[in-house]
């Protein structure tokens, strides 16, 4: 079934175009026959051959042979036996020479058909091969380009010797047109803008891009000598011309993240009124060096050559093993971004931990948050994961009202609402007491009758909520104050001792 399938398919790409027929064999073109490759590179063609003659069985010989100084090419078999109506493929690789020969090369493959030990056909098939790239053979000033023109020097500079010295010498010359160009004329325009962007911008790509011109124009430029460059130093040039490239490249985009990217940032967000970008900002700048230092080692590895599978393969577990070490600091980190999105509370909000601590929020960083607890008037560093996951009273900047409340005991056989009304006095003397909203008046209950005393419970709304402490106190102060004058006992816990003598 599989090669009639094939037989069919070949057939197919026979009828639309490709392959010469003789006597005995098809010769199927299933590939494309004129290809461009850099020096010292290959190029590979195919040819898919058919035995056409149901009844004999045929020996091919092949020889491939290729046009061209310093050109060489191989075939993937030297002869081929077809059964009647058999396919095989015949793969011929080219490669261009890396010092000196010519850009320009013809492969011919002839095909010598055998049957029974009688040669009975001689066919052939060809392709073509053309250089591109550094070091292509070139005998032109400035070869390759559009500007390109014969070397008009005298003898005995009236060769590639002397083509190399004229490609130095003027793209040395566009080096220093460039250099002007940006000092006078692009400065110059620059100036008029009231806009710093630009003048940023200018002088970020002003070294790099002359550097690129010149590593440029020395490469190009000892395309002139190829026949004169060994190979191996050949290939070093090209590699070292393609990891300069790649750090002038990452250069330039560390310089543009860094002056405008952060830069402009950092003023954005000095202007906003959310901390979260004041905190980001910073990480966002680590982590952006950390990736355009990583991305431009691996890309000048790559320039090199370098098989990048045992990097990529050890980085995975290296990251496996860092994660699993630092899991703790991933998790603070990862909180800390939580704590400023969902903003639980902010910087300078008084809070109550899960411990009864009262602190104040200083500075909510990536991995801790720093507070400043009443208790002791020391700074404490909290994890943020700790945070992230505890029962946390929030205490200011919030948009409710806060209160405060107390429990109060008087002495039995007072009168419960001449102790209401003095307690209300205590709250109309009380600075901090919200009496405006008829929703949040004062609350008096009247609690329980305990062991010495009737018991009132005592719940104010203040006006502000970072006044809690001074206002309970103030609370609790007028409350004592006004219960003496109104000669209310306050009593304390008594205990009757009876003393019993035997005898």
């Amino acid at each position: 079934m599989l090669p009639a399938a094939c037989l069919m398919l070949l057939l197919t790409l026979s009828a639309f175009g490709g392959g010469a027929q003789t006597g005995f064999v098809q010769v199927l073109s299933v590939d494309n026959y004129q290809k461009e490759v850099k020096a010292g590179e290959s190029a590979t063609y195919n040819w898919t051959l058919r035995n056409i003659d149901s009844g004999a069985e045929l020996r091919i010989v092949v020889d491939a042979s290729v046009s061209g100084r310093g050109w060489a090419c191989s075939a993937n078999q030297s002869e081929i036996m077809l059964a009647p109506d058999g396919l095989d493929m015949v793969m011929v690789t080219v490669t261009a020479p890396l010092e000196s020969g010519s850009v320009e090369s013809n492969l011919t493959v002839t095909l010598s058909i055998y049957q029974d030990a009688f040669l009975i056909e001689v066919t052939s098939v060809g392709a073509e091969t053309v250089i591109i790239g550094a070091f292509a053979s070139a005998n032109k000033v400035l070869g390759g380009t559009f500007l390109e023109f014969d070397n008009p020097l005298p003898s005995p500079l009236d060769n590639e010797w002397g083509v190399f010295i004229l490609d130095v010498v003027i793209w040395l010359a566009i080096a220093y047109l460039i250099a002007y160009l940006m000092n006078v004329v692009a400065w110059a325009f620059t100036r008029k803008t009231s806009s710093m962007l630009d003048d940023i911008i200018l002088g970020i790509i002003r070294t790099p891009t002359l550097v690129l011109v010149f590593v440029y124009g020395v490469v190009h430029s000892m395309d002139a000598l190829h026949m004169h460059i060994p190979t191996d130093l050949r290939s070093s040039i090209i590699s070292i011309y393609g990891v300069v490239v790649v750090l002038v490249i990452f250069y330039l985009a560390y310089k543009l993240f860094k002056r405008i990217l952060v830069y402009y940032g950092k003023i954005i967000a000095k202007k906003t009124a959310s901390k979260i970008d004041d905190v980001l900002i910073p990480v966002v700048e680590k982590l952006g060096v950390v990736v355009i230092a990583f991305a431009a080692f691996a890309y000048a590895l790559g320039a090199l050559d370098v098989d990048l599978t045992m990097f990529v393969a050890g980085g995975v577990v290296i990251s496996m093993v860092l994660a699993f070490a630092a899991q703790e600091t991933i998790s603070n980190f990862l909180s800390g971004i939580f704590l400023l999105l969902d903003r639980p509370f902010t910087e300078g909000d008084m809070i109550i931990l899960s411990d009864g601590d009262w602190c104040e929020v200083r500075r909510i960083g990536m991995r801790t948050t720093r507070l400043y607890r009443y208790a002791d008037a020391s700074i404490v560093s909290m994890p943020n994961n700790s945070l992230v996951n505890e029962k946390i009273v929030r205490m200011t900047n919030v948009a409710d009202p806060g209160r405060v409340d107390c429990n109060v005991g008087v002495a039995y056989g007072s009168d419960p609402s001449v102790v209401r009304e003095t307690i209300m006095k205590a709250i109309g003397d009380n600075p901090h007491a919200l009496l405006t909203d008829d929703n949040r008046q004062p609350i008096i209950i009247f609690q329980d009758m305990g062991d010495s005393a009737l018991v009132f419970k005592v719940i104010m709304w203040i006006n502000d909520r970072s006044k809690r402490i001074a206002a309970r106190d103030k609370l609790v102060e007028e409350i004592y104050r006004k219960l003496n004058e109104a000669g209310i006992e306050i009593p304390f816990p008594q205990r009757v001792v009876y003393l019993k003598k035997d005898g």
